[in-house]
């Protein structure tokens, strides 16, 4: 008898389980390619939501008051959608969350181009403006976790994309049949997501679908990052469990007077409050009004609007193209403190020395001066913080962004009115504030700069190409 047979009393030992994930059939890059653009493609239609106003302001039948209030009503939405964006990240997932907003966003262009009523004009501007809101929030953690290391994939690039894509639109159509269109891009937009964009991986972990979150994972071509990586490497707090994601947010409120609480949320909510303030969502809203109020008076509105959102388009680009978050807030904030002086002086100038043709020859000072605007209002488009370290309750900063912005555009046409162009002094100043404030509150030590990006490039190196 061998002498390490088992006894007769011992129970057979269990078989290891081997789950067996099946890999997909197209894992080229081209592929991952294709998934990215498909899963920011909600991003474009955010971006076509905020610029719809820019060129088709004063075609809407609305009087100048309820104009106003569609134009500002899009971004107090946003700030509804970003606080009820982590209930439904936690219920459905960030795609989950994605998909469910394209269906009230069909129903607001719906209501835009359908109703003849102001009241459901309003009411359809709120619905697109909760898409905005939930989908800021939801596609960027989605592809934070899911496009690591595409720098492109970020939302702000297909957020300035959208806006071009609606300024050339809104040009061509009036503004009922650019809301069609804009229902029918949202439509496929939802099929399109709903067939090929996977879920998020560690959501479906939380949810106990080891076997969907391994397949998610080899679709996306991503490897299994440690908890403490990512945290370390500033993820979205949808990666984190379900448990842990509705237990921290129950925190926040509860615990709102602790000062780890409120003081990351209340430095957060300043800056966003300064970068609106600064102008970069009026500068949307009213494109081609801003560029009557600089003073261009050489070319059609509607077409330098449309060129200047090409430049947004570049601002988007660059911003996502600098490693550094705070770098890229500071070279915004300074680009529209430029932008706003050169605009200011010129028509100060113009108001005491130059005749109507020396204006004219001279317009191209202030074109150049809303290039520059319009390429650093691009960091301003999906507001997010400067630090990638990720502040407890952050969506109701960003909340409260979307609300300042609400404002700013709310107010602009009647401060135009009273001042004139020392509305562009106004943004100069609130831009300068926020250079200080952000040097002041989010600049780090220059040792621990380089071990986060020495940890990022390490990070980047290992894991697999997308």
């Amino acid at each position: 008898m061998e002498e390490n047979a088992p006894g007769p009393s011992t129970p057979p030992a269990e078989p290891p389980v081997v789950v067996n994930v099946q890999k997909p059939l197209n894992n080229s890059s081209v592929t991952q390619g294709f998934l990215a653009v498909i899963s920011l493609l909600p991003c474009v239609i955010s971006g076509a939501i905020l610029g719809f106003t820019g060129v088709s302001m004063w075609n809407l039948p609305l009087s100048f008051r309820n104009a106003t209030w569609f134009a500002s009503l899009a971004a107090l939405g946003a700030a509804g959608g970003c606080l009820i964006s982590h209930s439904l990240m936690n219920a459905f997932g960030p795609r989950g969350s994605v998909l469910l907003s394209h269906v009230i966003c069909a129903i607001g262009w719906l209501m835009t181009f359908s109703s003849w009523t102001t009241t459901n004009l309003l009411v359809g501007r709120v619905f697109t403006g909760v898409f905005v809101g939930v989908v800021s929030v939801a596609a960027t953690a989605h592809s934070t976790e899911c496009f690591p290391a595409r720098p492109t994939a970020r939302p702000v690039v297909y957020t300035a994309i959208g806006v071009l894509c609606m300024y050339l639109v809104g040009s061509l159509l009036n503004y009922a049949q650019t809301a069609a269109v804009a229902m029918v891009v949202t439509i496929v937009s939802f099929v399109l997501v709903r067939s090929f964009v996977p879920e998020s991986p560690a959501w479906l972990e939380s949810r106990g679908r080891t076997g969907d979150a391994e397949y998610s994972r080899l679709k996306l071509r991503l490897q299994r990052q440690p908890d403490a990586e990512s945290l370390e490497d500033g993820v979205e707090p949808s990666t984190r469990s379900a448990g842990d994601r509705s237990t921290s947010t129950e925190a926040i409120y509860r615990s709102v007077h602790r000062p780890e609480i409120y003081r990351p949320l209340l430095t957060l909510a300043l800056h966003l409050a300064l970068q609106q303030m600064s102008g970069p969502m009026v500068f949307v809203s009213y494109a081609s009004q801003m560029v009557d109020d600089s003073g261009v008076r050489v070319l059609n509105g509607h077409f330098v609007a449309a060129v200047l959102a090409a430049f947004l388009v570049a601002g988007a680009l660059v911003s996502t193209a600098m490693n550094h978050r705070e770098s890229s807030a500071t070279l915004a904030a300074a680009g529209t403190l430029t932008a706003g002086v050169v605009i200011a002086v010129y028509n100060l100038v113009r108001r005491m020395f130059l005749n109507r043709l020396g204006s004219q020859l001279l317009s191209f000072v202030p074109l150049l001066g809303m290039i520059v605007f319009s390429m650093s209002s691009s960091v301003g488009l999906v507001p997010h913080s400067p630090v990638p370290r990720y502040a407890a309750g952050e969506h109701v900063a960003l909340a409260f962004g979307y609300t300042v912005a609400f404002a700013v555009i709310k107010c602009y046409p009647y401060v135009y009115a009273a001042v004139g162009w020392w509305v562009f002094a106004v943004f100069a100043v609130a831009s300068a504030l926020n250079i200080v404030y952000g040097v002041l509150m989010f600049s780090e030590p220059e040792s621990s700069s380089k071990q986060k990006r020495s940890t990022a490039a390490k990070r980047s190196s290992v894991g697999p190409a997308v």
